[in-house]
Protein backbone atom coordinates (compact mmCIF):
# COMPACT_ATOMS: atom_id res chain seq x y z
CA UNK A 1 0.00 0.00 0.00
CA UNK A 2 1.27 3.15 -0.85
CA UNK A 3 1.58 5.56 2.22
CA UNK A 4 1.28 9.59 2.00
CA UNK A 5 4.51 11.24 1.93
CA UNK A 6 4.71 14.50 3.78
CA UNK A 7 6.52 17.85 2.87
CA UNK A 8 6.87 20.88 5.24
CA UNK A 9 5.45 23.42 3.12
CA UNK A 10 4.20 26.97 4.77
CA UNK A 11 1.29 27.98 2.89
CA UNK A 12 -0.22 31.13 3.71
CA UNK A 13 -3.94 31.66 1.91
CA UNK A 14 -6.64 33.78 2.65
CA UNK A 15 -5.37 34.20 6.87
CA UNK A 16 -4.73 30.13 6.49
CA UNK A 17 -1.85 28.80 7.67
CA UNK A 18 -1.15 25.33 6.77
CA UNK A 19 2.28 23.55 8.30
CA UNK A 20 2.52 20.29 6.14
CA UNK A 21 0.35 18.44 3.90
CA UNK A 22 0.42 14.72 2.23
CA UNK A 23 2.52 15.21 -1.66
CA UNK A 24 -0.89 14.42 -2.94
CA UNK A 25 -2.52 17.52 -1.76
CA UNK A 26 0.17 19.33 -2.13
CA UNK A 27 0.07 19.58 -6.26
CA UNK A 28 -3.98 20.19 -5.68
CA UNK A 29 -2.85 23.32 -3.68
CA UNK A 30 -0.51 24.32 -6.52
CA UNK A 31 -3.40 24.43 -9.17
CA UNK A 32 -5.52 26.36 -6.34
CA UNK A 33 -3.13 29.13 -5.90
CA UNK A 34 -5.04 30.62 -8.83
CA UNK A 35 -8.55 30.62 -7.00
CA UNK A 36 -6.93 31.72 -3.40
CA UNK A 37 -10.32 34.58 -3.66
CA UNK A 38 -12.53 31.67 -4.62
CA UNK A 39 -11.70 29.50 -1.53
CA UNK A 40 -14.56 30.69 1.20
CA UNK A 41 -17.11 31.35 -1.75
CA UNK A 42 -20.39 30.23 -0.76
CA UNK A 43 -20.85 25.96 -0.60
CA UNK A 44 -22.45 25.48 -3.90
CA UNK A 45 -20.38 27.48 -5.58
CA UNK A 46 -16.87 24.74 -5.68
CA UNK A 47 -18.66 21.88 -4.70
CA UNK A 48 -21.67 19.82 -6.19
CA UNK A 49 -25.14 19.91 -5.56
CA UNK A 50 -27.13 18.52 -2.40
CA UNK A 51 -26.99 14.83 -2.20
CA UNK A 52 -30.34 12.72 -0.30
CA UNK A 53 -28.80 10.77 2.34
CA UNK A 54 -30.39 7.83 3.93
CA UNK A 55 -28.02 7.07 6.52
CA UNK A 56 -24.97 9.08 8.33
CA UNK A 57 -22.47 8.03 10.68
CA UNK A 58 -19.86 10.15 12.12
CA UNK A 59 -16.92 9.06 14.05
CA UNK A 60 -15.34 11.68 16.10
CA UNK A 61 -11.29 10.85 16.78
CA UNK A 62 -9.06 13.12 19.41
CA UNK A 63 -6.17 15.76 19.52
CA UNK A 64 -4.24 14.82 16.40
CA UNK A 65 -3.20 17.04 13.29
CA UNK A 66 -3.28 15.55 9.69
CA UNK A 67 0.35 14.39 9.57
CA UNK A 68 0.28 12.59 12.97
CA UNK A 69 -2.82 10.37 11.13
CA UNK A 70 -2.83 10.09 7.61
CA UNK A 71 0.75 8.61 6.02
CA UNK A 72 2.61 9.34 9.43
CA UNK A 73 5.46 6.80 10.01
CA UNK A 74 5.13 4.54 12.84
CA UNK A 75 7.83 5.66 15.57
CA UNK A 76 8.37 1.74 16.32
CA UNK A 77 9.27 0.91 13.04
CA UNK A 78 13.35 1.74 12.56
CA UNK A 79 12.69 1.24 9.00
CA UNK A 80 10.39 4.30 8.70
CA UNK A 81 7.98 1.91 6.11
CA UNK A 82 5.46 0.88 8.64
CA UNK A 83 2.33 3.35 9.39
CA UNK A 84 1.03 4.30 12.85
CA UNK A 85 -2.38 4.54 11.33
CA UNK A 86 -2.44 1.90 8.14
CA UNK A 87 -6.27 1.36 8.06
CA UNK A 88 -7.23 5.21 8.26
CA UNK A 89 -4.35 5.59 5.94
CA UNK A 90 -6.12 3.41 3.22
CA UNK A 91 -9.79 5.14 3.51
CA UNK A 92 -7.74 8.35 2.97
CA UNK A 93 -6.78 6.68 -0.19
CA UNK A 94 -9.36 5.58 -1.55
CA UNK A 95 -11.93 7.38 0.00
CA UNK A 96 -12.74 11.02 0.16
CA UNK A 97 -10.44 12.95 1.83
CA UNK A 98 -10.46 16.67 2.83
CA UNK A 99 -6.97 18.10 2.94
CA UNK A 100 -7.77 21.28 4.09
CA UNK A 101 -10.24 20.85 7.31
CA UNK A 102 -9.54 22.11 10.98
CA UNK A 103 -11.10 21.83 14.02
CA UNK A 104 -12.64 25.32 14.76
CA UNK A 105 -11.56 25.73 18.17
CA UNK A 106 -9.29 24.27 21.10
CA UNK A 107 -9.73 22.05 23.33
CA UNK A 108 -12.14 19.36 22.44
CA UNK A 109 -15.58 20.72 24.17
CA UNK A 110 -16.27 23.64 21.22
CA UNK A 111 -15.63 21.02 18.37
CA UNK A 112 -18.12 18.59 19.39
CA UNK A 113 -20.53 21.52 20.20
CA UNK A 114 -19.87 22.55 16.35
CA UNK A 115 -20.23 19.64 14.92
CA UNK A 116 -24.16 18.89 15.83
CA UNK A 117 -25.37 23.29 16.28
CA UNK A 118 -23.35 25.15 14.54
CA UNK A 119 -21.40 27.17 16.60
CA UNK A 120 -19.10 26.99 19.84
CA UNK A 121 -21.03 29.32 21.93
CA UNK A 122 -17.93 31.33 23.02
CA UNK A 123 -16.79 28.15 24.92
CA UNK A 124 -13.17 27.66 25.17
CA UNK A 125 -12.68 25.16 27.78
CA UNK A 126 -13.80 21.34 28.89
CA UNK A 127 -16.05 22.38 31.15
CA UNK A 128 -18.57 20.12 33.03
CA UNK A 129 -22.05 20.33 31.82
CA UNK A 130 -24.12 22.29 34.77
CA UNK A 131 -26.45 18.62 34.47
CA UNK A 132 -23.47 16.23 35.51
CA UNK A 133 -23.96 15.84 39.27
CA UNK A 134 -20.61 15.61 39.83
CA UNK A 135 -19.45 18.64 37.76
CA UNK A 136 -16.40 20.49 39.14
CA UNK A 137 -16.46 23.87 40.34
CA UNK A 138 -17.69 25.94 37.20
CA UNK A 139 -20.05 24.08 34.88
CA UNK A 140 -21.79 25.33 31.73
CA UNK A 141 -25.47 26.09 31.50
CA UNK A 142 -27.67 24.51 29.82
CA UNK A 143 -27.69 25.86 26.02
CA UNK A 144 -30.98 26.51 24.74
CA UNK A 145 -30.09 26.94 21.28
CA UNK A 146 -31.12 24.39 18.71
CA UNK A 147 -29.21 20.88 17.32
CA UNK A 148 -29.71 18.88 14.81
CA UNK A 149 -31.26 16.18 17.05
CA UNK A 150 -34.64 19.28 17.19
CA UNK A 151 -34.16 19.18 12.72
CA UNK A 152 -34.26 15.30 12.85
CA UNK A 153 -37.10 14.84 15.13
CA UNK A 154 -39.12 17.21 13.62
CA UNK A 155 -38.86 15.45 10.26
CA UNK A 156 -39.14 11.90 12.09
CA UNK A 157 -36.01 10.65 11.69
CA UNK A 158 -34.42 8.30 13.90
CA UNK A 159 -30.92 9.09 16.16
CA UNK A 160 -28.89 7.86 18.69
CA UNK A 161 -25.34 8.68 19.91
CA UNK A 162 -22.93 5.82 20.61
CA UNK A 163 -20.86 6.70 23.37
CA UNK A 164 -17.66 4.11 24.37
CA UNK A 165 -17.27 2.80 27.88
CA UNK A 166 -20.48 4.82 28.72
CA UNK A 167 -22.36 2.73 31.57
CA UNK A 168 -25.50 3.12 30.93
CA UNK A 169 -27.86 5.26 28.03
CA UNK A 170 -28.67 8.83 29.19
CA UNK A 171 -25.69 8.82 32.07
CA UNK A 172 -25.21 12.32 32.63
CA UNK A 173 -22.27 12.26 34.43
CA UNK A 174 -19.10 14.31 33.70
CA UNK A 175 -16.66 10.82 33.60
CA UNK A 176 -16.88 7.15 33.98
CA UNK A 177 -15.81 5.30 35.64
CA UNK A 178 -14.09 7.49 38.76
CA UNK A 179 -9.94 8.21 38.91
CA UNK A 180 -10.11 6.39 42.18
CA UNK A 181 -11.51 3.13 40.39
CA UNK A 182 -7.61 2.26 39.39
CA UNK A 183 -7.87 2.31 36.08
CA UNK A 184 -8.55 5.19 32.71
CA UNK A 185 -11.49 7.55 32.97
CA UNK A 186 -12.37 5.89 29.67
CA UNK A 187 -15.67 8.03 28.89
CA UNK A 188 -15.41 12.00 29.36
CA UNK A 189 -18.62 14.00 28.91
CA UNK A 190 -16.46 16.70 27.32
CA UNK A 191 -16.38 14.62 24.20
CA UNK A 192 -20.45 14.10 24.53
CA UNK A 193 -21.81 17.12 23.33
CA UNK A 194 -25.78 16.39 23.49
CA UNK A 195 -25.78 16.66 27.04
CA UNK A 196 -25.10 20.57 27.06
CA UNK A 197 -28.18 21.59 25.84
CA UNK A 198 -31.31 21.70 28.09
CA UNK A 199 -33.70 20.36 25.42
CA UNK A 200 -31.75 16.61 25.35
CA UNK A 201 -30.47 16.84 28.73
CA UNK A 202 -33.83 17.02 30.16
CA UNK A 203 -35.99 14.80 28.16
CA UNK A 204 -35.69 11.08 28.95
CA UNK A 205 -36.92 9.88 26.12
CA UNK A 206 -33.95 11.77 24.43
CA UNK A 207 -31.52 10.62 27.02
CA UNK A 208 -32.19 6.62 26.09
CA UNK A 209 -30.97 7.23 22.93
CA UNK A 210 -27.24 8.52 23.77
CA UNK A 211 -26.59 5.16 24.98
CA UNK A 212 -22.98 3.12 25.59
CA UNK A 213 -21.40 1.80 22.02
CA UNK A 214 -21.35 -2.05 22.30
CA UNK A 215 -19.29 -3.62 19.23
CA UNK A 216 -21.78 -6.67 19.58
CA UNK A 217 -24.88 -4.70 20.18
CA UNK A 218 -23.98 -2.22 16.94
CA UNK A 219 -23.51 -5.13 14.90
CA UNK A 220 -26.89 -6.38 15.37
CA UNK A 221 -28.17 -2.83 15.32
CA UNK A 222 -26.39 -2.76 11.54
CA UNK A 223 -28.11 -5.88 10.61
CA UNK A 224 -31.66 -4.65 11.29
CA UNK A 225 -32.09 -1.48 8.95
CA UNK A 226 -35.70 -1.38 9.25
CA UNK A 227 -35.04 0.05 12.85
CA UNK A 228 -31.35 1.09 12.25
CA UNK A 229 -31.43 4.90 13.03
CA UNK A 230 -30.16 6.91 10.39
CA UNK A 231 -28.21 9.30 12.42
CA UNK A 232 -25.56 7.82 14.52
CA UNK A 233 -22.83 9.31 16.53
CA UNK A 234 -19.93 7.46 17.41
CA UNK A 235 -17.68 8.39 19.86
CA UNK A 236 -14.97 5.96 20.77
CA UNK A 237 -13.20 5.89 24.79
CA UNK A 238 -10.23 7.87 25.52
CA UNK A 239 -7.89 5.04 24.85
CA UNK A 240 -9.38 4.42 21.43
CA UNK A 241 -10.18 7.91 19.97
CA UNK A 242 -6.28 8.63 19.67
CA UNK A 243 -6.23 10.84 22.36
CA UNK A 244 -2.76 10.67 23.17
CA UNK A 245 -0.26 13.13 24.69
CA UNK A 246 -1.85 15.86 23.21
CA UNK A 247 -2.73 18.41 25.75
CA UNK A 248 -2.31 16.75 28.48
CA UNK A 249 -0.99 13.29 29.75
CA UNK A 250 -2.13 9.93 28.34
CA UNK A 251 -5.51 8.78 30.08
CA UNK A 252 -3.82 6.34 32.54
CA UNK A 253 -3.78 2.68 31.31
CA UNK A 254 -3.70 3.30 27.40
CA UNK A 255 -0.35 3.24 26.96
CA UNK A 256 2.46 6.00 24.93
CA UNK A 257 1.52 8.15 22.18
CA UNK A 258 2.02 5.52 19.86
CA UNK A 259 -0.16 3.09 21.47
CA UNK A 260 -3.05 5.19 21.32
CA UNK A 261 -2.64 6.20 17.45
CA UNK A 262 -2.61 2.05 16.99
CA UNK A 263 -5.54 1.18 19.19
CA UNK A 264 -7.57 3.88 17.52
CA UNK A 265 -6.78 2.45 14.28
CA UNK A 266 -7.91 -0.68 15.01
CA UNK A 267 -11.28 0.93 16.69
CA UNK A 268 -11.59 2.83 13.37
CA UNK A 269 -11.21 -0.98 11.33
CA UNK A 270 -13.51 -2.91 12.95
CA UNK A 271 -16.16 0.01 13.20
CA UNK A 272 -16.21 1.56 9.71
CA UNK A 273 -15.40 -2.36 8.21
CA UNK A 274 -18.85 -3.11 10.22
CA UNK A 275 -20.43 -0.81 8.60
CA UNK A 276 -19.22 -1.14 5.28
CA UNK A 277 -20.62 -4.63 5.70
CA UNK A 278 -23.35 -4.57 6.78
CA UNK A 279 -26.95 -3.90 4.94
CA UNK A 280 -27.45 -0.76 6.50
CA UNK A 281 -24.92 1.02 4.48
CA UNK A 282 -26.31 1.92 1.47
CA UNK A 283 -25.70 3.60 -1.72
CA UNK A 284 -26.80 7.06 0.03
CA UNK A 285 -24.87 5.98 3.15
CA UNK A 286 -21.96 7.82 4.48
CA UNK A 287 -19.33 7.04 7.31
CA UNK A 288 -17.66 11.15 8.32
CA UNK A 289 -14.50 9.95 10.44
CA UNK A 290 -13.12 13.70 12.02
CA UNK A 291 -10.79 14.66 13.93
CA UNK A 292 -11.95 17.51 16.62
CA UNK A 293 -8.51 19.11 16.79
CA UNK A 294 -4.93 18.61 16.14
CA UNK A 295 -2.55 18.43 19.07
CA UNK A 296 -2.28 21.98 20.44
CA UNK A 297 0.40 23.03 17.61
CA UNK A 298 -1.44 25.37 16.20
CA UNK A 299 -4.83 27.68 16.16
CA UNK A 300 -4.93 27.25 11.98
CA UNK A 301 -8.18 27.66 10.56
CA UNK A 302 -10.88 27.79 8.03
CA UNK A 303 -11.61 30.90 6.03
CA UNK A 304 -8.93 33.59 7.76
CA UNK A 305 -10.26 32.96 11.26
CA UNK A 306 -8.66 30.82 14.16
CA UNK A 307 -9.27 27.47 14.79
CA UNK A 308 -8.54 24.11 16.29
CA UNK A 309 -5.77 22.85 13.66
CA UNK A 310 -5.45 21.31 10.39
CA UNK A 311 -6.96 17.94 11.01
CA UNK A 312 -8.23 14.77 8.89
CA UNK A 313 -11.47 14.36 7.81
CA UNK A 314 -12.47 11.43 5.74
CA UNK A 315 -15.83 10.72 3.93
CA UNK A 316 -16.64 6.95 3.20
CA UNK A 317 -19.40 5.67 0.89
CA UNK A 318 -20.39 2.51 -1.11
CA UNK A 319 -19.80 3.69 -4.24
CA UNK A 320 -16.72 6.17 -3.79
CA UNK A 321 -13.08 6.73 -5.54
CA UNK A 322 -9.73 8.23 -4.67
CA UNK A 323 -11.09 11.83 -4.27
CA UNK A 324 -9.25 14.91 -2.38
CA UNK A 325 -10.28 18.34 -1.84
CA UNK A 326 -8.21 21.73 -1.14
CA UNK A 327 -10.95 23.52 -0.62
CA UNK A 328 -10.85 25.21 3.52
CA UNK A 329 -13.06 23.48 5.72
CA UNK A 330 -14.61 22.86 9.31
CA UNK A 331 -16.98 20.89 11.16
CA UNK A 332 -19.53 23.20 10.28
CA UNK A 333 -19.22 22.14 6.55
CA UNK A 334 -19.64 18.40 8.30
CA UNK A 335 -22.41 19.65 9.43
CA UNK A 336 -23.98 21.44 6.72
CA UNK A 337 -23.03 18.51 4.53
CA UNK A 338 -25.23 16.49 6.85
CA UNK A 339 -27.83 18.93 6.79
CA UNK A 340 -28.09 19.18 3.06
CA UNK A 341 -28.54 15.82 2.58
CA UNK A 342 -31.69 15.12 4.95
CA UNK A 343 -33.16 18.31 3.44
CA UNK A 344 -32.71 20.65 7.14
CA UNK A 345 -31.90 24.03 6.92
CA UNK A 346 -28.88 24.86 8.08
CA UNK A 347 -27.81 26.23 11.43
CA UNK A 348 -25.84 28.75 12.58
CA UNK A 349 -22.40 28.87 11.13
CA UNK A 350 -23.09 25.81 9.08
CA UNK A 351 -24.84 28.49 6.83
CA UNK A 352 -22.30 29.97 5.44
CA UNK A 353 -19.99 26.84 5.18
CA UNK A 354 -18.65 25.20 1.90
CA UNK A 355 -20.30 21.12 2.11
CA UNK A 356 -18.36 18.29 1.43
CA UNK A 357 -20.28 16.96 -1.41
CA UNK A 358 -17.06 17.32 -3.72
CA UNK A 359 -15.65 13.91 -1.62
CA UNK A 360 -18.95 12.27 -2.74
CA UNK A 361 -19.21 9.82 -5.95
CA UNK A 362 -19.32 11.93 -9.41
CA UNK A 363 -22.29 8.68 -10.03
CA UNK A 364 -25.39 10.87 -9.41
CA UNK A 365 -27.78 8.14 -9.42
CA UNK A 366 -25.69 6.55 -6.53
CA UNK A 367 -25.93 9.43 -4.78
CA UNK A 368 -29.34 9.83 -4.78
CA UNK A 369 -29.33 13.14 -7.44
Amino acid sequence: MRAFRTVATPFLQTGLFVPSLPSAAARITRLAVAATALLCAPALSLAQQPRSLDRVFVVVMENHGFDQTIGASDPGDASGAALSMPFTTMLAQRYGLATYYFGVAHPSLPNYLAMIAGDTFGIHSDTDSCFAPDHGATCVAGLNAPTIVDQLEDRHIAWEALQESMPTAGFIGSRYPLAQSGGPELYAQKHDPFLYFTAIATNPARLQNIRPFDAAEFRDELNDPQHMPRYVFITPNQCHDAHGLSGGPVPAGCGSDADVLKAADAFLQRTVTAIQKSPSFTDRSAIFVVWDENDFSSNAGCCGTPGGGHVAAIVVTKNGTPKTSSVPMSHYALLATIEDGFGLPRLANAKNAVAMWSLFPDDASAAGD
